[in-house]
């Protein structure tokens, strides 16, 4: 298996946070950022420069289009917000809504988070040892933990 962890890609952290590129994980616009499943046949690279959905190593791997219930691209994520964590002081979460694909027959194995835009790769969230995870005919649906989020971030510094 290819994947062994969730991560967020290095490069488009860097230049937001350098100011070279603009992003709101917070816009709650639909369509801002889509959510594709992928199977583990790629290997991700975590500090790809300049990460984009369709683009090496994300040019092949996805849920195959020709797949009942999957359409090439994913769906549109819906964002609830992005906000330090009630509880957890110093650490914020990308708070997403669940996905779900009906009639579905494919299974897969994480989601690659991504800005619509220009497709800028932004998070890949595995779904973990178990997986993949798989539909037949029915309903499949990507869970983000509510309190935890899709994607958290830590503010704090070793101590």
């Amino acid at each position: 298996m290819a994947f062994t962890r969730s991560f967020a890609f290095v490069d488009p952290q860097v230049q937001w946070h350098n100011a070279a590129i603009t992003l709101d994980y917070g816009d709650t616009t639909p369509g801002v950022y889509m959510g594709a499943l992928w199977t583990d046949t790629i290997t991700p690279l975590p500090s790809q420069a300049t990460p984009k959905y369709g683009v090496a190593p994300w040019d092949s791997g996805e849920v195959a289009g020709a797949a009942p219930g999957y359409d090439t691209g994913g769906l549109p994520l819906p964002v609830l917000s992005f906000a330090e964590l009630v509880g957890t002081p110093g650490k914020a979460a990308w708070l997403v809504d669940p996905l779900l694909w009906t009639e579905a027959t494919f299974e897969a194995s994480g989601l690659l988070a991504y800005r619509a835009s220009d497709d800028l790769a932004l998070v890949f969230h595995w779904f973990g040892p178990l997986g993949p995870y798989d539909a037949a005919d029915g309903d499949y649906e990507v869970v983000p933990d509510p309190t935890e989020g899709f994607w958290r971030r830590s503010f704090l510094g070793p101590t």
